[in-house]
């Protein structure tokens, strides 16, 4: 069974946003996760009625905490920050939840169940330990550019996702994958337990038979 860890938060950023925490976990998809992730988003189309969810939400699937906490980071809550989350859109179309592969299955079965984002590293281009800072300028480990001040997740040797976003290039998991790196922020409004179980609840999802 995957380990649930919590990585570091600067200190600044919690006086300055309140309790956020960062939850990560590590996987190994095992074999039958594609076909499985394909039968739990059939399942929650027809069960979690997400089309109706992201209507309310004004057009997003996440729990309103998360939106809030982008306001206050200075991003537009009206425009999703993920291609995940802007392609789940389309079930407000199509009235399903789409597959692509395992990785961003489980990502989708996990927001449309609890309403967490959440972000994943390919094991093979990124190591821990995690952290939660800003930036001084340095570039993402596949040398994309951040601005100084920038809010982002840190692995051992510098900035590998935005807070709030996709990683950039080779650092996103993908359906090659062999290893994947899961991690969802806490914000504050949502329960530290709610999100540590939602990264166990997808890596769950991935690793099981």
């Amino acid at each position: 069974m995957p380990d649930v860890a919590a990585g570091s938060v600067d200190p600044v950023l919690i006086e300055e946003f309140g309790p956020l925490e960062l939850w990560t976990a590590t996987v190994t998809p095992v074999r039958g996760a594609r076909r499985a992730g394909r039968e739990r988003l059939g399942r929650l189309s027809g069960s979690f009625r997400a089309a109706e969810r992201i209507r309310e939400r004004g057009g997003r699937l996440l729990d309103v905490a998360y939106p809030t906490f982008e306001r206050q980071t200075g991003l537009d809550p009206t425009v999703p920050p993920t291609a995940l989350e802007r392609d789940a859109r389309e079930v407000v179309v199509t009235g399903a939840l789409m597959s692509t592969h395992p990785v961003d299955d489980v990502r989708l079965a996990v927001l449309a169940e609890v309403g967490v984002p959440l972000t994943a590293l390919d094991a093979a281009a990124t190591s821990g330990p995690w952290r939660l800072t800003t930036t001084h300028g340095e570039p993402y480990r596949d040398g994309t550019p951040t601005t100084p001040g920038d809010l982002v997740v840190m692995d051992a040797h510098g900035p590998v996702a935005p807070v709030m976003g996709d990683p950039p290039g080779r650092l996103a998991a993908g359906p090659r994958s062999r290893a994947v790196v899961l991690y969802a922020v806490r914000v504050p409004g949502m329960a530290s337990w709610e999100v540590s179980e939602a990264v166990w609840r997808a890596a769950n999802y991935l690793a099981e038979t």
